[in-house]
């Protein structure tokens, strides 16, 4: 993989919560929402800066006291995961320091986390404004298109 890539978010539908030790990622296209634990907070954080290859690797050596291939695979195995949701998209270049400052102290690699969840995905596929009935708003639309 090309370490001058940068990653970002892959698109504007896309927003996040970043919590203590989980971020809540939601797709407002799809209307899929995920949550991501351990290793995948941070690349998630330093992928919403812009961050490249290069500069996630770093953060997360800086975060987590793990050999250099531990950190590679990780970091692989969750770029690759948060790309096959459509979450993130490659970019040229990158945001100089956009990697985001280490932990206050270096802890165990923490395996990435990614889980999908559908349970709300009609509610948050709802437009509240575009959407309005007699029966008031937000109105699902009907199989037929009504």
């Amino acid at each position: 993989m090309d370490r001058a890539v940068a990653f970002q978010v892959a698109s504007n539908n896309i927003h996040s919560q970043i919590f203590d030790d989980e971020a809540v990622v939601m797709d407002m296209t799809s209307g899929l929402y995920f949550s991501l634990r351990g290793a995948a907070v941070a690349v998630w954080s330093a992928v919403m800066a812009g961050a490249t290859r290069t500069q996630l690797a770093a953060a997360l050596a800086a975060r987590y006291d793990a050999p250099d291939e531990a950190i590679a695979a990780t970091l692989d195995t969750t770029l690759d995961a948060l790309s096959a949701h459509g979450l993130i998209v490659t970019a040229p270049g990158g945001a100089a320091g956009a990697a985001p400052s280490p932990a206050a102290a270096r802890g165990p690699l923490e395996p990435p986390a990614i889980e999908r969840f559908t349970d709300m995905q009609e509610l948050l596929l709802l437009d509240p404004i575009h959407e309005v009935s007699e029966a008031g708003w937000p109105v699902a639309r009907s199989a037929d298109g009504d």
